[in-house]
């Protein structure tokens, strides 16, 4: 598979215009070859109501004139896939659904999707474990049933925060078991971690399918390529 640079619509951002589609035709006129498009408020205008629509329209002409793949980044803000609220967990799941069926109108075969966390010190761990490990055969099936992959992506280490370790993110893996469940590496979360970058692309690399790369100083900051101190 040819690897293609692609840059995310979301260091775009201009909050007085709030122009997604701008943001793609701007990320082909730096020359990169793909874009990920970050589906919620305010990055995807009208995200979860039928406003979405029109900016999804507008998304996909813009595409249309341009030589560029094109990703989808789930909502995560304000949203948790492990989470123990039964009506949170629907809302979840309907949006997370809605991303899968904008990914295969928009033509991306990609997904990245985060792995949640535990809402309180007082819950225990393995709940919202299995909560998450649900929720992913559920949206699994739905993508795969529409050719798209869903990449989970490793997160940044904090003490709530899953699929933080690679012994995590394999046994996610393990217990899901879907082909189409996939990894996200992102190195600046990985190298928050004692392992590394590195370490996670050496025991990930057969399912690391997408990458986002950023520099950071060991902290949970995403920077510019050359500013960070530990890679």
């Amino acid at each position: 598979m040819e690897m293609k640079i692609g840059l995310s619509t979301a260091i775009l951002w201009d909050y007085e215009k709030l122009d997604l589609s701008d943001a793609v035709f701007h990320a082909a006129d730096l020359g990169f070859e793909a874009v990920e498009i970050h589906c919620e408020d305010p990055f995807f205008r009208g995200w979860g109501t039928d406003e979405a629509e029109i900016t999804e329209s507008e998304v996909k002409d813009a595409l249309t004139t341009l030589d560029m793949e094109v990703s989808l980044h789930a909502p995560f803000h304000d949203l948790n896939i492990a989470t123990l609220n039964t009506g949170i967990d629907g809302e979840v799941l309907r949006q997370l659904e809605e991303c899968i069926d904008t990914a295969r109108r928009l033509g991306s075969e990609i997904v990245v999707v985060h792995p949640g966390f535990v809402s309180s010190r007082k819950f225990r761990r393995d709940r919202p474990f299995q909560r998450m490990v649900e929720n992913l055969e559920k949206i699994a099936e739905t993508a795969r049933d529409v050719g798209v992959k869903i990449c989970l992506e490793n997160l940044a280490s904090k003490r709530k925060a899953m699929g933080v370790k690679i012994r995590e993110l394999k046994e996610i893996l393990r217990e899901v078991d879907a082909e189409n469940l996939k990894i996200t590496l992102d190195v600046a979360h990985a190298n928050t971690t004692e392992a590394g970058p590195a370490k996670f692309a050496e025991e990930l690399k057969e399912d690391i399918t997408h990458v986002h790369v950023s520099d950071n100083t060991g902290e949970d900051n995403h920077l510019s390529i050359g500013r960070g101190h530990r890679f």
